[in-house]
Order: structure tokens, then C-alpha cells, then sequence
């Protein structure tokens, strides 16, 4: 492919380790040193809110907050500032189904290590409320808790690596990490709705344009997603994809469509998304007119 320039333009793609899984970044109709530019700007900014909001690490915002006492204002990053902020917005939205306290059950059922911090072990009835957020960018706990940013973190890095490919009108770009997809520009990207152990000709496509979309499935042998009101795992077999403006928002909003099964249209028309949402006694069932 050749620009009106006459400059090569490539297709490029990369796969790294990041977030917990593999993120791909890949861009179109850019010359060659661009895009490869455009995706070393992507990778940084995924490193940059991975280092940040990381569960486990010794220096992230997450672990000084959890190892600061009860009661002391802690500043942490912009970047994170935000992504607690929209945690804030899903738990009122959902009536306190999203709640991103519920770290101590995940590391009890082994799926998150025990986080490296001094402040002491988290009070098990401590919720979200007692997170108290003060702008511009100050965190103080009420109680000791600890908070996995986990899902949203993630899709937040993939909305930030978006914005760092820096792309021009007339090229594209996606990236994806584990599942929380993103893609921007003109082109369109059709994505097949993949429900674990069916086959590929039942599942529903979907095609994105300047839009995110994240999926989720509940476990039928262990705890991974966990209903913030009373710590219960989630009921097993079910599967949801959303579609959102942002990939945060996506992946977010796919916890409580887990939770919640279909009774999910007045946060998702607040949210601007749809949810494609499949249960073994429902088939798949198709809710909200945000983006689709």
C-alpha cells in the first residue's frame, strides 16, 4: 500500500506480556517508521498505568495506599485518580454490585497473591464507601481495605495506549489485551462473541468501529468474579460482552452484567452501552441501544 506520497504504508502488528496477560497493538495505513513509532508509544503507555495500579507490585499507588495508616491522605497518580473514579461511578450505578473491596475474597480463593504492604490485614466489612475519594488526586481509607483495580485498570491501559498511537484520520489502530479490545479509526473490525465450550456457529458477531468491547465469563469451579454486596461468587455458565465508548467502561460494566443478568438498562443507557449477554436457561439475549 502506497500513500498519495508516494510513502510505503504498513500493517503492523505486535504482541507483548503485559497486564497479566499478552496486550496486541496494531495499526494501518501509516508509513513504516510511524507505525512502528505509534506502537512503541502504545506499549509505554501500558507499562505506565500497569506500573501504577498493579495488585502485587512494592512501589504501585495501590500497594502505598494499602500499606499507609487508616485515616492518612495518600496522593497517588493521575492515571489512577481516574480509574477510581470511574469505580466510584459503577458502584453507584450498580447499587454497590461493582465493588473493587472485594480483593481480600480473590486472595483468599487464590486468585490474587497476598498484596506487599504494612498497614495490617483489611477489615472484612469494609466496602467501598469506606474509600474516600478527594480531587485532585488523594485517596484516604476509612477502614483498612484492599482494592484491586484489576478488570478496569486493564481497559483503562488499552483506552490509554489508544490515545498514544496518536493516529491520524485516515489510519487504524486496536489493541488488545486478554480480551478487552479497542479499535479506532475508519475501519471496521468484526469480532466473534466466543462463549467457552460452544461452537464457533453459534456465537453472535459483532462489528466495532471507534469503540471498545470487553467480555467476561463466570466460572462454574472457581470464585474469579466476585458480587460486591455480599461477596458471593457469581452464578456459573454465564457469559457477556459489552460494547462501550471506552474499554474502562467496557470491562467494568461487564462484572455487574454478570451479576445482574439482563436487568441492565438503565445503567447501560447511562454508560452508552449494550451488553450481548448469554446464560445457559436464556440463550443469548441482547440488551441497552448504546454502541453496538
Amino acid at each position: 500500500m502506497r500513500s498519495e506520497n508516494g510513502h510505503s504504508l504498513s500493517v503492523l502488528q505486535q504482541t507483548r506480556p503485559g497486564l497479566g496477560t499478552y496486550v496486541t497493538v496494531g495499526v494501518s495505513g501509516l508509513p513504516v517508521l510511524e507505525a512502528e513509532a505509534a506502537l512503541e508509544r502504545a506499549f509505554e503507555a501500558v507499562a505506565r498505568v500497569e506500573a501504577a495500579m498493579s495488585f502485587h507490585s512494592l512501589d504501585s499507588d495501590l500497594a502505598r495506599l494499602h500499606a499507609a495508616p487508616v485515616g492518612r491522605e495518600v496522593e497517588v497518580g493521575a492515571d489512577t485518580f481516574v480509574v477510581l473514579q470511574c469505580a466510584d461511578r459503577l458502584h453507584r450505578l450498580s447499587g454497590g454490585v461493582f465493588d473493587v473491596t472485594v480483593a481480600p475474597v480473590l486472595v483468599h480463593g487464590g486468585l490474587l497473591p497476598v498484596p506487599p504492604q504494612g498497614g495490617g490485614y483489611p477489615d472484612p466489612s469494609a466496602r467501598w464507601g469506606t474509600v474516600v475519594l478527594i480531587p485532585p488526586n488523594s485517596v484516604l481509607l476509612e477502614r483498612p481495605v484492599w482494592i484491586d483495580l484489576g478488570g478496569i485498570a486493564k481497559g483503562y491501559a488499552v483506552d490509554r495506549a489508544i490515545e498514544a498511537l496518536q493516529l491520524p484520520a485516515m489510519a487504524s489502530g486496536q489493541v488488545n489485551a486478554g480480551g478487552d479490545l479497542r479499535v479506532t479509526g475508519p475501519e471496521t473490525q468484526t469480532v466473534s462473541l466466543r462463549v467457552p465450550g460452544h461452537p464457533l456457529g453459534t456465537h453472535p458477531l459483532v462489528e466495532l468501529q471507534q469503540a471498545a468491547l470487553a467480555s467476561s465469563a463466570s466460572d462454574a469451579t472457581r470464585a474469579v468474579h466476585v458480587e460486591g454486596r455480599e461477596r458471593r461468587a457469581l452464578p456459573p455458565g454465564r457469559f457477556v460482552s459489552v460494547v462501550a465508548p471506552s474499554c474502562m467502561l467496557a470491562d467494568g460494566l461487564t462484572k455487574v452484567a454478570l451479576a445482574q443478568g439482563l436487568d441492565l438498562e438503565t445503567m447501560l443507557a447511562a454508560c452508552g452501552a449494550s451488553a450481548y449477554f448469554y446464560a445457559p436457561d436464556t440463550g443469548w439475549k441482547i440488551q441497552g441501544g448504546g454502541q453496538r
